[in-house]
């Protein structure tokens, strides 16, 4: 992987202390910061390490609401893989909370893939579904595991899809 890729890492996980810190003075609804690392294209012949980075634009788990909607929250991101393919994506994800400390959430987003020297996924355009579980720590830091799937959607005549698996930090 492209040793650029480490300086946003290194200053993602040097602000985090200063994030945390700063969660009660956020307006109410702040957003929250992921980190994560782990395996892409997992189960084909050649899979590769992955790393990825994600903003999310509200940080509030869904509760119901009397009108029974679901809140949807926005989100940005970008993975990289060792292989130096890239995927940047932006789309949905919903915060669930099973217990007080525990949440699901799932997710689908819309983004530009670019292969370099990975997986051919048939096409820039792909598709992100995924699912995350998480706890939340005393400090306000959230780990978890987000298992996602990205494919074309049959947008292309190749169609393989990519599972990965990754474990991330939320600030």
């Amino acid at each position: 992987m492209r040793r650029w890729l480490a300086v946003p890492f290194a200053l993602a996980l040097a602000v985090a202390p200063i994030r945390v810190g700063a969660q009660e003075a956020q307006q109410p609804r702040g957003g929250s910061f992921s980190v994560g690392f782990g395996a892409f294209n997992m189960g084909h012949a050649n899979p590769s390490g992955g790393v990825g980075m994600e903003y999310h634009l509200d940080n509030h788990p869904w509760k119901p609401r009397p009108s029974g909607k679901l809140s949807l929250i926005p989100t940005l991101g970008i993975t990289g893989t060792s292989k130096d393919a890239w995927f940047g994506y932006a789309g949905l994800r919903a915060d669930l909370n099973v217990t007080e400390r525990w949440r699901l959430t799932p997710g689908f987003a819309i983004g530009a893939y670019d292969r370099n020297g990975d997986i051919d996924l048939g096409g820039p355009v792909e598709f992100r579904s995924s699912l995350d579980v998480s706890h939340a720590l005393r400090n306000g830091v959230r780990l978890g595991v987000a298992l996602y799937h990205v494919s074309n959607a049959r947008l292309y005549q190749r169609n393989p899809g990519v599972n990965a698996l990754a474990f991330v930090q939320t600030f």
